[in-house]
C-alpha cells in the first residue's frame, strides 16, 4: 500500500472548505466546476470501452474531489488526477473473472465489461482494493495486476448517496455538495428519444431503466430543456471530448433517474486521501447488499494477522442523520462481549459509507480475538448476501452474484440475545470492518531511490525524502544506516534516536559530490531502517544511481527467426507492402535486413478480431539496471475506441503490465523507433518477458496492423565498486587510503557511519571492514 498520515486529507479539507465558504447559503442560479474563480476542479474528459460508464462516474467523482482538495499535488502526483477504471472494472469481485466468496473464485457473476454499479464500486473501495492510478493498473484486454507494491491507492473515506426527491426538494444539499466536494456520480436511461440537441430529459411516465453513468460537474437553473421547466445538470460523458459539448451535455433537473435513482442518482466521494492503513478487517466482501432494518446491534469478530495497531472502523449506514457507538472489545464468552477495549460515539448527517478515527488506538497481537461493535440509532443494521443484482448500468440482464459467510463471524442482538447472523442468512455478514496499521517502525514513501544522469552528473534528483513514524503503545530506538557505506551517498536528519508513541523523524538521502566522480554503471546501495527495540517494521529501500547511457545489452535485429511464441496471422518474414485499406501499407522489407515480425505479412488485420499475441523468449535482465526496449516499428491501427494494439511486459509471463497503447489513430508511412521505459518490471530480473498483442478490433475500417525489427535490450550494468583506490600514490591500498578517504566523508559531512554523532576511528573501521571485503 502507499501509507501516509491521516491527517494529511483533513488539512487539505480545510481549504477546500474555505474555497466554497458560502456554499451552504442558497447555492447560485449556475455553477460550474471547471471554472471556479479560475479554477477547473473536473479531470479531463475520457473515451471509455465496452460497458464501462460506472467504472468512469465512479473515478470522475473520486478524481474531483482529489482536485478540489488538492491532495493528488500534495501527496507527490504529477499531472491531474487519473485513475484507473478498468482495475475497478476486472477485480470489483462481483464478475466472472474474479469474486473471492466462491471456490474457485471465477466464472459466475457479471460479464467483464459489461456493467455495474455505484454499490458494486462501493464494496471494491471499502476493501482496500482500490482505487489505484491509471499508471498501476489500466488495461482494458487483459486484467492488470490486482494489487503490487509499488501501486498508489486513493481512499474516499466518505461515500454519501442523495437523492433530489421528486419534488427536487433536496437538490440545494445536492448542489451544495458539489460545491464543497466536487463532483458527483449519476445515472441516466440514454435514448436517442430523450436527447434535444444535447440536453436530456426522460418523462417519468418512462418505464426505460438506468443504462448508462455519468458525472455532475454543475448546473443551470435557467437552461431550457424538453421538460415542462427549466433547469438542467452540467454532465462530463465518457465518450471523448469529440463528442457533445467537448464532451459535456445537460441532464433536465426532472429526468426520470438523474439525481432520483436511491443508490444511483447522486454520489460523493468525499474526503479522498492516500489510503493510510496495511489492513482491513472485513467479511462483507460484496459491501451493502440488504438492511435488517429491524436490528439496530451487531458486531464482527476478527482474529489478528500480526502485531498491528487497529487505528479506525468503517461501517455503511442506510438512513440519514444517524447516531452510532463503536466499542471495541476482548471477548465474547456466555453471550456476552467482554472487556472493553475503546468506545467512542458520534453522529453521520447521510447516509453512505463512513470511516471514524479512533481516538485511542488498539494494540494486537498476532492470533488476538477483537470484536468490532456498532449500534445505529436508525435505518438498521447494512449487510452483504448473496443476491440479484437488480439494476447494471450498461447492461441489459440480471444476475447473482455469490456471497459466503461462516458462523462465528457476524452477530446481532434481538430480544437481548446475541444470535449469530449465519443462522439468519448463511451467506451474510455485516459491514463493518477495522482499518489497522503494522506495529512499530513504519517508513514512507514505499518508493525507491533512483537518481540518474551523465558521468560526472547532474543527476536527478540528488535527494529524497522518508518520513518514520512510531506505531506502538510505547517508545521504540531506532537507527537509520546506508549499507553498504559509500561515499557517493549521504544521510541527514533524524539518522537515530528516540521516537515516541506517535513521534515522527523525517530523514534525507542525498548523493555526494563523489558522485562525480563514479564511473558509468548501475551504482547500488541500500538504506535500512531498524527498530532497535522490537524490530517490528525493520525495512530497507534501494538505492540505484544510474551514472551514464543505457547501451545495447541484447539485441535480435531479426535477420533470422528467434523463434518467437506467435498467435493468429503474427508471422516472421518479408512483408509485401500489402493492405493499407485505411492508413498507410505494410512495409517491403525490414528496417534493415528484409524480415520483420509482422501481423498479416501481406495485408490488413481483419474485423472483429481478439487479441492475438506475440511474445519473446525468456529475456535475462540480471545486473541489468534502468532497462529500456527499444525497437523499430510500421504500425496502422483505428482509434482505440474501435481497435487496439498493446506491447505488454511480464517479469513471470503471467501477470502482464500494459507499458505502451495506441491512444490515437496511427497510420505509419516509414520506421518508427519506440523506446520504452520497462524498468520498473525489467530491471535484475531474470526472466523478462515482452508481448505485441494486434486487437481486439471492431467490423469497420481495418489498417495495415504491427511490423516490428531490430528489437534491443538497453540497460545499465553494475559500476565499478565504489573503492578507495591507491589515494596516497604508495602503490598499496591501505589504512593510508581510508584515511585519506575519511577526510573527503568529513568534508562532506557524512562520516558518521556507526551513529554516534562523531566521524572518528570506528567509522574508518567500518570503511576498511567493508572496503576489506569488496575492493583490497
Amino acid at each position: 500500500m502507499y501509507p501516509v498520515p491521516c491527517r494529511f486529507t483533513r488539512l487539505a479539507s480545510l481549504a477546500a472548505a474555505a474555497l466554497c465558504a458560502t456554499a451552504f447559503a442558497d447555492p447560485p442560479a449556475s455553477f460550474d466546476l471547471r471554472d471556479v474563480a479560475g479554477e477547473d476542479y473536473v479531470t479531463s474528459v475520457k473515451s471509455q470501452q465496452g460497458g464501462t460508464c460506472w467504472t468512469h462516474g465512479i473515478m470522475a467523482a473520486i478524481e474531483g474531489n482529489l482536485l478540489m482538495t488538492g491532495v493528488w499535488t500534495a501527496a507527490g502526483e504529477s499531472g491531474e488526477p487519473n485513475l484507473a477504471e478498468y482495475h475497478l472494472d476486472w477485480w470489483n469481485g462481483f464478475n466472472e473473472h474474479n469474486n473471492d466468496d466462491r471456490d474457485p473464485p471465477s466464472g459466475a457473476g457479471l460479464e467483464v465489461h459489461m456493467g455495474g454499479d455505484y454499490l458494486v464500486g462501493g464494496a471494491y473501495i471499502t476493501r482496500g482494493e482500490g482505487a489505484v492510478r491509471d499508471i498501476d493498473g489500466q488495461s482494458y484486454d487483459t486484467p492488470p495486476l490486482r494489487s503490487d507494491p509499488s501501486y498508489h491507492y486513493f481512499y474516499p473515506r466518505e461515500i454519501e448517496w442523495f437523492t433530489a426527491k421528486p419534488d427536487l426538494s433536496n437538490i440545494d444539499t445536492i448542489k451544495n455538495k458539489i460545491m464543497t466536494q466536487g463532483v458527483m456520480g449519476t445515472c441516466l436511461a440514454y435514448d436517442g428519444a430523450f436527447m434535444s440537441g444535447y440536453v436530456h430529459y426522460q418523462p417519468p411516465s418512462s418505464t426505460m431503466p438506468p443504462n448508462h453513468a455519468v458525472a455532475i460537474v454543475g448546473w443551470d437553473d435557467n437552461k431550457a430543456t424538453q421538460a415542462p421547466q427549466d433547469g438542467a445538470w452540467l454532465i462530463k460523458n465518457s465518450w471523448g471530448s469529440g463528442w457533445g459539448e467537448a464532451g459535456f451535455f445537460w441532464i433536465s433537473y426532472y429526468d426520470k433517474w438523474c439525481c432520483q435513482e436511491e443508490f444511483m442518482g447522486a454520489i460523493s466521494y468525499r474526503d479522498v486521501e492516500p489510503f493510510a492503513y496495511d489492513h482491513t478487517y472485513y467479511h462483507d466482501y460484496h459491501g451493502w447488499r440488504d438492511t435488517m432494518t429491524d436490528a439496530s446491534e451487531a458486531f464482527n469478530a476478527f482474529i489478528a494477522a500480526g502485531s498491528e495497531l487497529i487505528e479506525s472502523v468503517s461501517f455503511f449506514t442506510a438512513a440519514d442523520s444517524v447516531s452510532y457507538t463503536v466499542t471495541i472489545y476482548d471477548r465474547f464468552e456466555g453471550g456476552e462481549l467482554l472487556d472493553e477495549l475503546t468506545s467512542q460515539a458520534g453522529s453521520c448527517e447521510y447516509r453512505g459509507f463512513h470511516t471514524i478515527d479512533l481516538t485511542t488506538p488498539i494494540a494486537l497481537t498476532e492470533g488476538d480475538d477483537f470484536y468490532v461493535y456498532l449500534t445505529l440509532s436508525i435505518g438498521g443494521q447494512p449487510y452483504d448476501r448473496t443476491s440479484d443484482v437488480p439494476v447494471l448500468l450498461g447492461a441489459s440482464y440480471r444476475v447473482i452474484v455469490d456471497s459466503a459467510s461462516n458462523p462465528g463471524e457476524s452477530y446481532y442482538r434481538s430480544g437481548g440475545v446475541w444470535l449469530d447472523l449465519y443462522d439468519f442468512n448463511d451467506t451474510a455478514n455485516f459491514c463493518i470492518k477495522a482499518l489497522t496499521v503494522d506495529a512499530g517502525l513504519s517508513v514512507s514513501p514505499a518508493d525507491e531511490f533512483h537518481p540518474e544522469g551523465p558521468a560526472g552528473g547532474p543527476f536527478t534528483p540528488t535527494s529524497t525524502d522518508y518520513h518514520l513514524g512510531c506505531r506502538s503503545d510505547s517508545a521504540i530506538d531506532y537507527e537509520v544506516v546506508i549499507d553498504p557505506p559509500v561515499t557517493w551517498l549521504a544521510l541527514t536528519g533524524d539518522t537515530s534516536g528516540t521516537l515516541a508513541p506517535d513521534g515522527t523523524a523525517d530523514v534525507t538521502v542525498q548523493l555526494t559530490g563523489a558522485a562525480a566522480g563514479l564511473g558509468e554503471g548501475a551504482h547500488l546501495a541500500s538504506i535500512t531502517f531498524t527498530n532497535l527495540t522490537d524490530h517490528l517494521g525493520d525495512t530497507t529501500r534501494d538505492v540505484a544511481l544510474l551514472v551514464g547511457d543505457p547501451t545495447v545489452q541484447q539485441q535480435w535485429l531479426l535477420d533470422i527467426d528467434p523463434g518467437w511464441t506467435a498467435e493468429g496471422d503474427w508471422a516472421f518474414g518479408q512483408p509485401t507492402g500489402g493492405g493499407g485499406s485505411q492508413g498507410g501499407p505494410d512495409p517491403t522489407s525490414g528496417y534493415t535486413g528484409d524480415n520483420v515480425y509482422g501481423y498479416n505479412l501481406s495485408g490488413d488485420y481483419p474485423n472483429d478480431l481478439g487479441e492475438r499475441h506475440l511474445t519473446t523468449d525468456a529475456i535475462d535482465c540480471t545486473d541489468l539496471y534502468g532497462v529500456h526496449l527499444n525497437f523499430q516499428r510500421w504500425l496502422g491501427v483505428e482509434q482505440p475506441i474501435y481497435d487496439h494494439a498493446y506491447i505488454r511486459v511480464s517479469s513471470d509471463g503471467t501477470d502482464w503490465t500494459t507499458v505502451w497503447e495506441n491512444d490515437a489513430e496511427v497510420a505509419d508511412t516509414s520506421w518508427q523507433q519506440m523506446n520504452l521505459d520497462i524498468s520498473t518490471i525489467a530491471d535484475d530480473e531474470p526472466t523478462v518477458y515482452v508481448r505485441w498483442t494486434m486487437g481486439t478490433t471492431d467490423g469497420g475500417w481495418t489498417y495495415c496492423g504491427w511490423n516490428i525489427d531490430d528489437v534491443e535490450i538497453w540497460a545499465l550494468p553494475p559500476g565499478e565498486p565504489d573503492c578507495p583506490g591507491d589515494l596516497d600514490g604508495d602503490l598499496d591500498v591501505d589504512q593510508a587510503d581510508l584515511g585519506i578517504l575519511l577526510s573527503c566523508y568529513e568534508i562532506n559531512d557524512c562520516g558518521d557511519i556507526d551513529g554516534d554523532g562523531d566521524t572518528d576511528q570506528a567509522d574508518l573501521g567500518i570503511l576498511l571492514a567493508h572496503y576489506g571485503e569488496t575492493c583490497l
